[in-house]
């Protein structure tokens, strides 16, 4: 058991060097890919909001990079699997779809993991957020990772053609980033039309974050069970439901 799990890390951290750290270091400029829409969409919040708005600003950019930096294994995923082929090589080996699908994310989060850090700097910063506040951010932000990558894996299992590569991930940002409570309280939301917003994972993850950083007074019990539900669920389909070989 000690010897599987020890061999699957370090494949997961040989995946995501090759194809994250070794990506970003000779292409830097990528992370702005990643963090220019979140700072543009703060800083108007900032101007017409005002301060305590600025916090709702900061919460979606936390979730929204993401979110844009995860799901982005849908391309790649399939990039590597349909273009360069490479997925054969994993598939032929002992690393099981979990161990693969791992890497991969892990390596998509590094693109965005700038931004993610100083998103949560000046959140705990500006608003004085004590330690289990912290601890329930960072969970928040680790469950939203996992799952939003699990979901963009699966999605690009049924890729079959490469004009669709790059297709679904700016489509699925805007739907997981932008339309659901992320940039904005639920509180808004009117009733009839609150259980759509239940729909997105990223609802959960963001109100968890609000009420951490004392601007939402919501159940968080509601909140992580919802987001513990998603991502179990997401990662189950991954790593089972996904299409590791070919028919």
């Amino acid at each position: 058991m000690s010897n599987k799990f020890t061999d699957g890390l370090k494949t997961v951290l040989a995946i995501s060097w090759f194809n994250g750290i070794v990506n970003l270091k000779r292409s830097p400029l990528s992370v702005l890919n990643f963090v220019l829409t979140p700072f543009s969409i703060l800083f108007f919040i900032f101007i017409f909001g005002g301060p305590r708005a600025t916090t709702y600003g900061l919460v979606g950019g936390v979730i929204s990079t993401i979110v844009s930096s995860s799901i982005i294994i849908e391309t790649d995923a399939a990039f590597i699997r349909l273009i360069l082929k490479v997925q054969d090589m994993f598939v032929a080996s002992p690393c099981t779809p979990l161990t693969y699908v791992a890497g991969l994310a892990l390596s998509e989060l590094m693109n965005g993991l700038p931004g993610i850090v100083i998103f949560l700097a000046l959140l705990t910063h500006f608003n004085h957020v004590g330690v289990l506040g912290d601890a329930l951010i960072v969970f928040s932000a680790a469950l939203t990772w996992a799952s939003i990558s699990s979901l963009g894996f699966f999605i690009s299992t049924f890729a079959r053609d490469p004009r669709d590569l790059w297709v679904y991930s700016p489509i699925l940002t805007v739907m997981l980033s932008f339309l659901p409570p992320v940039y904005y309280p639920l509180s808004v939301i009117p009733n009839w039309v609150r259980p759509l917003a239940y729909l997105a994972p990223t609802t959960y993850s963001a109100e968890l974050i609000r009420i951490a950083s004392g601007i939402s007074t919501g159940d968080p019990a509601l909140y992580v069970a919802g987001i513990l539900a998603y991502t179990f669920i997401l990662i189950y389909f991954a790593g089972k439901r996904m299409r590791w070989r070919e028919a």
